[in-house]
């Protein structure tokens, strides 16, 4: 089955992005000021499980939701200080409002308008690829000769950025697009997020899906501790929350100064994981971040060693050491702060048949479901909605939910080996600080050892 129709690369060639960067170069009149404008379309398509789908909306045909936004947001950073003023809608009277509040700071002077007039947004609306992944999705569950009820939501992103201000004064614009995809069985829910959909696609979610049923009677494994082998979806939560999030410099400074978390010993010499947005999927693939400055291939742990943590442009512009680079924001009503994008983990040594070698009575889990890190104390958790029991060095009868749990640096230390064969996986959904943002990693399996489960 084919992708989807590629999204236009630039809808805001129309947009008089010189004029634009004129305007702000009179609010940044300053030594040290920073301006900026955000623009930015937004497109999600929806289409909800089965029962729920006798009604539709224009444009997208019986049972399929559409939601069409654009706007933009005016900032300007000062000694310190941060003013952002945001607009829903792209027009020269509300970037000239939203100019005029953020320059309440300023003694009154007169901006011109730029003009913004924009093509009207009104393509075609066409996703097959969403319509038909239900399908693919119960056939390949009746494959595993398996049946149980299912209510599936399948939805498409879509986003386009442009930046104008800033370090780069006009650089390209950016769009990404990516798929998530949400499962509500009678005993938990499942979801995950996929830069492409497709029969692939449909195997990876019946396969997670079967898992769970086949689990939904196991209870929670009894307090464990020892080996657990964590596949690449599961290994992927554990990074972005444990490296990603505990190496971000806003929530580094809650502990102190975000510059000593350089040079510490965070992990084992096997475990080197990079941030790297213009190595990630296609769709998803950025060049700059969403300040408008060039991405960077960022080692954030290398052979277990603290390198870069991830920085926006303002904690750069404070720091001898940090770089910027790594700056994301939500949308228009939210500021940019350090983000992950594309976390990668270098492969390893283990193949298959190591990974659960001599773990007898161990775990294997294939997902995770949410994690949440402390950056106060450290501590770290994270659900487990399912697993498995090693047996004769595979994965064996089901276990129910349980969860991993203790100080990051504790965690970390118990990595014992890492697989050969790395994979993309979505890490899923990140809502740190109200911040909704996709994070996605392409990383193989990990083994760790003296580990602690409890249900």
């Amino acid at each position: 089955m084919p992708d989807s129709p590629s999204p236009p690369s630039d809808p805001f060639a129309a947009l008089d992005r010189a004029a634009v960067a004129r305007t702000l170069s009179q609010l940044a009149d300053r030594r040290g000021d920073l301006a900026d404008a955000w623009f930015e379309r937004v497109e999600e398509v929806e289409l909800p499980p089965e029962e729920a789908s006798g009604w539709g909306q224009d444009r997208g045909g019986p049972g399929v939701r559409v939601r069409r936004e654009e706007g933009l947001a005016v900032r300007l950073v000062r000694d310190g200080q941060t003013w952002l003023s945001a607009r829903d809608g792209i027009a020269s009277a509300g970037f000239a409002d939203a100019l005029r509040q953020v320059a309440r700071v300023l003694p009154a002077a007169a901006y011109p308008e730029p003009v913004l007039d924009l093509p009207a947004w009104d393509e075609p609306f066409e996703a097959p690829e969403v319509l038909e992944l239900p399908s693919l999705v119960h056939r390949a569950v009746r494959a595993r000769h398996a049946a149980f009820a299912l209510r599936l939501t399948v939805r498409r992103h879509r986003r386009w950025v442009q930046v104008v201000g800033g370090e780069r004064l006009v650089p390209d614009a950016e769009r990404e697009s990516f798929y998530s995809c949400e499962a509500e069985l009678p005993w938990c829910r499942w979801g995950a997020l996929f830069p492409h959909l497709g029969r692939a696609t449909a195997e990876r979610i019946a396969e997670a899906l079967v898992d769970l049923f086949r689990a939904r009677h196991a209870g929670p494994p009894e307090p464990f501790r020892g080996t657990v082998v964590l596949a690449p979806a599961a290994a992927a939560v554990l990074l972005h929350e444990a490296v990603a999030h505990a190496l971000e410099a806003d929530l580094l400074a809650l502990g102190g100064n975000p510059e000593a978390a350089v040079g510490v010993v965070l992990g084992p010499s096997c475990l080197s994981v990079l941030d790297d947005p213009a190595g990630a999927p296609e769709p998803v693939r950025r060049a700059t971040d969403d300040e408008g400055r060039p991405v960077r291939r960022r080692w954030l742990l290398r052979e277990g060693v603290v390198q870069e943590p991830l920085a926006d442009g303002l904690w750069a512009a404070a720091s001898e050491v940090l770089t910027p680079g790594a700056g994301r924001r939500a949308g228009r009503h939210a500021l940019p702060g350090p983000r992950s994008t594309h976390l990668e983990l270098l492969a390893g040594d283990l193949a298959a048949a190591d990974l659960a070698a001599d773990a007898e009575g161990g775990l294997w889990f294939t997902e995770a479901g949410r994690g949440a890190l402390d950056p106060l104390t450290g501590t770290f958790r994270l659900e487990l909605p399912s697993g498995r029991r090693i047996r004769g060095g595979v994965p064996g009868d089901p276990v129910g939910p349980c969860r991993i749990e203790g100080r990051v640096a504790d965690l970390l230390a118990s990595v014992a080996g890492v697989g050969d064969v790395p994979e993309p996986a979505g890490a899923g959904w990140c809502a740190k600080g109200g911040s909704k943002l996709p994070v996605w990693a392409t990383c193989p399996a990990l083994r760790l050892e003296g580990v602690e489960v409890l249900p």
